[in-house]
């Protein structure tokens, strides 16, 4: 503590560091003194990050663990897969930059473990990686990441992860994060990322995705970048990243398409969209092939809309448009209609609140998005779903774009199930 104090002295920065046993949100420890002048520890951190960057770029892994602690023999290991997973990347540009967020309010991501280890001097530091992937992305992407670094023998290290329910999204959620190696396999348009293990079947999910994007693309063929990159590891903790606050859906869902800005959205108030990843459920990987090329077509929907989704969007706009997509080469028979919607009252369109909590408002919803392309035109289906940029209610989204209210879209699309239901 005294090394520390004299490091900093009284225009020193205060970190409050929290305690606990649940991974740093309990209530506040204390409060420690360690010097984060510009000129001094916040340049080191700097310059700590930027010689990670060039380590990546130059595939050293000596550069990249000369600033890690290695006293923990199983972070280190982890460290090295991590470095090991992000040289596979084929990244056309990527750097690791400090982002300036209060020391408060990254405090409780601080695992107690690692207060406990390094006392003061330690804390958490939010990074923003930016990066392209060479041949998908047309602007840049910002991912977050959240690493705890601590002064060891007088030098900032980096010596664990964060940890948290509150973490912002994306972080320990991107393929180089997957605890085993991957293997990266690509084509024109698709880049997979997958388990070492899994690189056989991943050839064969590669040439779905390949189907699957050109489907999409009769759809929606301009708009967006028309290439996706897609995360199928056997990690199971990169897809439940996403389902932090509702794990009980985690089984319910094959794929989550995520999308991504040139700020870290969590920290910055007007991101700007720059591509949608899509990440994939390690459970849905040995469904059958028809099943699979469905899931791929619904994500790759999303993020063909990607730049055009707000949030003001309605769900049933977002999903019914991908499953209308994901459907539109099949012959849905009437009964297997009937048997998807069961005894479902279709009423008034779902709302936000309510759409995760029924299953079936995806089929309701496909077919009020079918029923509006059939009726007024794909292209008018498409101009409703952009409209939502400039509104926010149905009303003036259907009045400008369809030429009727919500009242008259209702009642057509509970003919139209009506009719479909046989």
């Amino acid at each position: 503590m005294s090394m520390v104090l004299a490091l900093g002295g009284a225009a020193a920065a205060t970190w409050a560091l929290r305690g606990g046993g649940d991974g740093g949100e309990t209530d506040l420890a204390s409060s420690t003194w360690v010097d984060m002048r510009a000129e001094v520890g916040v340049k080191a951190i700097e310059e700590l990050l930027a010689r990670h960057t060039q380590a990546v770029k130059k595939k050293d892994l000596n550069a990249w663990m000369a600033d890690v602690d290695q006293s923990d023999a199983a972070f280190a290991k982890r460290q090295k897969q991590l470095f090991d997973n992000l040289v596979k990347m084929p990244f056309s540009d990527i750097s690791f930059d400090r982002t300036k967020l209060p020391a408060r309010q990254l405090a409780r991501f601080l695992p107690t473990q690692l207060f406990d280890r390094y006392h003061a001097a330690v804390h958490v530091e939010a990074v923003t990686i930016r990066h392209r992937i060479e041949g998908v992305d047309s602007k840049t992407v910002a991912i977050p990441w959240m690493p705890v670094v601590a002064l060891v023998k007088g030098k900032w290290r980096i010596v664990g992860d964060a940890a948290g329910k509150d973490l912002p999204l994306g972080a320990n959620g991107q393929p180089w994060d997957s605890t085993g190696p991957v293997a990266v396999l690509r084509n024109d348009r698709v880049i997979a990322v997958v388990s070492v293990d899994d690189a056989e079947r991943g050839r064969s999910l590669l040439q779905l995705a390949e189907t699957s994007l050109k489907q999409v693309a009769e759809v929606r063929p301009t708009g967006w970048d028309g290439k996706v990159l897609f995360t199928a590891v056997q990690d199971k903790r990169i897809f439940d990243t996403y389902f932090a606050e509702s794990q009980e859906r985690v089984a319910q869902v094959a794929a989550i398409a995520v999308p991504y800005y040139n700020q870290v959205g969590d920290w910055a108030s007007s991101p700007a969209y720059s591509s949608t990843r899509v990440v994939f459920n390690p459970t849905q990987l040995t469904a059958q092939p028809e099943e699979l090329a469905h899931d791929l077509t619904h994500e790759f929907a999303h993020a063909a809309m990607g730049p055009v989704t707000t949030a003001r969007t309605p769900r049933w706009v977002v999903e019914g448009f991908a499953e209308y997509v994901a459907y539109k080469k099949d012959k849905v028979r009437a009964d297997g209609i009937r048997n998807a919607l069961g005894d479902l009252t279709i009423s008034t369109l779902p709302t936000d609140d309510q759409f995760y909590s029924e299953p079936r408002n995806y089929v309701a919803s496909w077919l009020a998005n079918r029923m509006i392309a059939e009726k007024f035109g794909e292209a008018k289906l498409i101009a409703f779903y952009e409209a939502f940029q400039n509104v926010s209610e149905v009303e003036s989204a259907a009045r400008s774009v369809l030429g009727i209210g919500v009242s008259a879209l209702e009642q057509q699309w509970r003919d139209y199930v009506a009719q479909q239901r046989g």
